[in-house]
């Protein structure tokens, strides 16, 4: 009897010795924003304001755990209108990478190539009946294929390891001659989409009758030109701007 009530009164001193538990602390209330960053932004020197902008953005997306949360503190107590607007947008997309990083890497994943011509298919000069290729219209400007010297007329017999010249004997039985050189343009186009922006392929021409390989580095389709990103951009939007909101409403609370 004696032992248990001593075993009793051991465990009570212990439980009253010990700290009460408490949440841990999260960053923000450990972390503070760079020393000196936010009294830039309303500095008189146009270079110093960008400057600081900019570092203060590579530090908030290396620390999202706590720079949404203090970037909104340091908006909401500054009187300056441009500490604020600046303040604003770090804080926005501070807080919309930390939630949606993952969902906007798996689209990034997704990207489709660009190279950048305007073309049509021919029958290959001299090549056998149906033998295909594509011949370059239109270079863009701005573009991968610009960036090499890709000029009107090229022919394009192939890319990588895909050849567009013969077709094979199903095609020539189902399809004239019109319809397999628009084949190989869709042939060519859907396999320059599956490759990634900054992804090299290698272009087998035919430039004035002499056969030339280029390396072309490929950029992301735009976003005119690509359906699937559209929608995906004008969804990703909405639902972002309604969570930021949300968290906005939170916070002031």
């Amino acid at each position: 009897m004696y032992l248990k009530s001593f075993g009793i009164q051991a465990c009570a001193w212990l439980l009253m010795s010990m700290p009460l538990y408490s949440e841990p602390k999260s960053d923000v209330e450990y972390l503070q924003l760079p020393a000196g960053l936010v009294e830039k932004f309303s500095s008189d020197d146009f270079d110093v304001r960008e400057k600081a902008y900019a570092d203060m953005e590579e530090w908030s997306l290396q620390t999202l755990t706590a720079s949404p949360e203090l970037l909104h503190q340091a908006w909401k107590t500054s009187d300056d209108p441009e500490v604020q607007t600046r303040c604003y947008s770090l804080m926005k997309t501070a807080l919309l990478q930390r939630k949606y990083k993952a969902v906007l890497q798996t689209r990034l994943d997704k990207a489709k190539g660009f190279l950048g011509i305007q073309m049509m298919g021919e029958a290959l000069p001299g090549g056998p009946p149906g033998h295909r290729a594509v011949r370059v219209q239109i270079v863009l400007d701005g573009t991968p294929a610009q960036k090499v010297g890709l000029k009107p007329d090229d022919l394009i017999l192939g890319v990588d390891n895909l050849d567009l010249g013969p077709p094979n004997k199903p095609e020539r039985q189902q399809f004239g001659v019109g319809v397999i050189q628009s084949h190989a343009v869709s042939r060519f186009s859907t396999y320059i989409k599956s490759r990634k922006p900054g992804e090299k392929v290698t272009l087998h021409l035919l430039r004035g009758g002499k056969p030339l390989d280029v390396d072309v580095a490929l950029m992301q389709l735009p976003l005119e030109n690509d359906p699937d990103r559209r929608r995906f951009e004008a969804e990703f939007k909405a639902e972002s701007e309604k969570f930021f909101q949300q968290w906005l409403e939170k916070m002031e609370k």
